[in-house]
């Protein structure tokens, strides 16, 4: 009879080996333990059971001689093996992986996010309840004392610098300002006129969003800020974002006037892709457009939490490589005529792909949604009542989510952005990703 203790556990918290194959546990006890098999197995010597130990994200491995065989079932597909086991390191493991199983389901059911998080992994729950009253008020209290201790300018003699326009309000500043009178707005604008990095020349501008169709300027406005780019001799590189079947068409449209304009103006530029799609709409332009690989095909594990995962002071260095650093990979983008690629600081250090890349800072996106939360918020009182946005009021001009202090988020227009001020504080840090292919740093303050 098995005894009370008989449970069904996730395979991730404890599996079984017998030999070199690794078996299914059907239920699992403290003197007992039941196993799934595709076909019979004889002369059983041994049986390895390895748990997970939460408290420090490694498994617990024991090797048990002392069982016995129960009974075999048969079923119409595969057979079970009940065994009993006499081992008191096997007892013991067992009643606690059931144990901290149980808490586990206990604060997922009944506990709020921040209370299971503080149990499971040290978070501290107590600042969730800690927020900035204004944006402004965030913006300044993110940029305060940060500076680089050493600085070398020679160091990033190679560097072009360029400053991302993403919203209305940039869009109409840049074109009654140009850009260094637009810089100055933007350095008091966003509290960095003490940093030595923006004392450097703007060579280029990116115009357009990569994560909301609707923070994409119209297409007059679009040609005259690359008129007054070329005037001002500032390179342009477009920014495009995800493309759906109700957009193509208006984006081939805007495509073929970029193109014109390109052609007119003998004039290159660079255009930012975030779907595949895209290829096919700028295919036979290579002349005069250059596509660049975007921060959303850009994948890799972003978030302020990520720091409080079971084992990542200890394996972040297994974060570093995304897919762009397969050569196969890079090989296909290659064919596709990609070459250059859209990285962001994001709170970790990554290994750039081979090749001349951007690096956005100080702002990283960590989910996106085609249908907007903040829309939904302010038209539903709901932001999971969400709908696909195509005549937008543009609320995101003068609204935005609050998130806790300690973790550096804001909900800006239909994304969630964290600030990563690394790559302003550590010039070293900088200078490595420097040497190892960066050749361009993006402002993107929001």
């Amino acid at each position: 009879m098995i005894n009370n203790e008989n449970c069904v556990l996730p395979s991730g918290l404890v599996t079984c080996f017998i030999g070199d194959r690794e078996l299914r546990i059907l239920d699992i006890a403290s003197d007992r333990i039941s196993l799934r098999l595709n076909e019979d197995i004889g002369g059983i010597a041994s049986i390895l059971v390895a748990f997970y130990v939460f408290s420090e994200n490694r498994y617990e491995e024991i090797v048990i001689n002392d069982f016995k065989l129960l009974n075999k079932e048969n079923t119409e597909f595969y057979k079970i093996y009940r065994f009993e086991i006499n081992d008191k390191y096997y007892s013991n493991n067992v009643k606690k992986i059931l144990n901290n199983y149980s808490k586990y389901v206990t604060l997922k059911t009944f506990g709020s996010e921040s209370e299971f998080s503080q149990e499971m992994v040290n978070y501290p729950s107590q600042e969730d309840y800690k927020f900035y009253s204004f944006f402004d008020d965030m913006k300044r209290e993110w940029m305060k004392d940060i500076y680089y201790e050493d600085y070398d300018d020679t160091v990033l003699s190679s560097v072009d610098y360029a400053v991302s326009l993403h919203n209305d309000n940039m869009y109409k500043k840049y074109l009654a300002l140009g850009i260094d009178k637009f810089l100055d707005y933007y350095i008091d604008e966003n509290y960095i006129g003490n940093h030595p990095l923006f004392k450097n020349k703007i060579s280029r501008i990116y115009i357009g969003n990569e994560f909301c169709h609707n923070l994409f300027p119209d297409i007059d406005m679009l040609l005259k800020i690359m008129d007054k780019a070329v005037y001002e001799g500032i390179e342009v590189t477009l920014s495009f974002t995800y493309l759906r079947d109700c957009l193509i068409n208006k984006t081939k449209a805007d495509i073929d006037e970029i193109y014109s304009w390109c052609v007119k103006n003998n004039k290159n530029i660079e255009l930012v892709i975030n779907d595949w799609g895209m290829l096919n709409l700028i295919e036979y332009k290579d002349d005069y457009i250059t596509p660049v690989l975007g921060v959303l095909l850009n994948k890799r594990k972003k978030d302020p939490r990520i720091k409080y995962k079971n084992g990542y002071k200890n394996h972040k260095d297994l974060m570093a490589d995304n897919s762009l650093n397969s050569e196969t990979y890079s090989q296909f983008l290659n064919k596709l005529l990609i070459k250059r690629y859209e990285y962001e600081s994001c709170g970790y250090k990554m290994n750039i792909a081979k090749g001349k890349h951007s690096i956005h800072i100080p702002y990283y996106v960590t989910n996106t949604s085609q249908f907007c939360p903040l829309y939904a918020m302010c038209t539903n009182m709901d932001r999971g009542n969400q709908m696909l946005v195509i005549n937008c009021p543009k609320y995101c001009s003068d609204y935005a989510f609050a998130y806790p202090k300690h973790l550096k988020m804001a909900g800006i227009y239909n994304s969630l952005f964290s600030f990563d001020d690394t790559l302003l504080k550590e010039f070293y840090l900088l200078k490595d990703y420097v040497d190892n292919g960066i050749d361009r740093i993006v402002f993107n303050f929001m």
